[in-house]
């Protein structure tokens, strides 16, 4: 049986509060901006805000604002980030953040 080799990051790097660079196994580079990273977080919160799209809402954070504070590692398959509004609970799976990629 084939299997394909397990696509993961073997460098990752944060420029500033707006940008995090991400090499992966297969050489490809990634370049990601903290708003759209935030705008796609995929934990339970986060997917109940969209789903529901309420114009009248006021946002907690101005998006163009927020800056990612710090990232880790969660085990061998994903990145959890900590952002400037205190957001820490979605976990980036390495085949979401690889989708996310422009």
């Amino acid at each position: 049986m084939n299997s394909l080799p397990e696509l993961k990051p073997v460098r990752i790097e944060q420029i500033s509060g707006q940008v995090l660079v991400i090499e992966w196994s297969d050489g490809k580079r990634c370049v990601y901006f903290a708003k759209k990273l935030r705008a796609n977080c995929p934990c339970a919160i986060c997917n109940e805000e969209r789903k529901d799209k309420n114009p009248l809402k006021v946002l907690a954070a101005d998006p163009d604002k927020l800056e990612l504070v710090r990232w880790h590692m969660v085990g061998r398959y994903a990145v959890s980030f900590e952002w400037s509004d205190s957001h820490d609970t979605g976990i980036y799976t390495y085949g979401f953040l690889r989708e996310l990629c422009d």
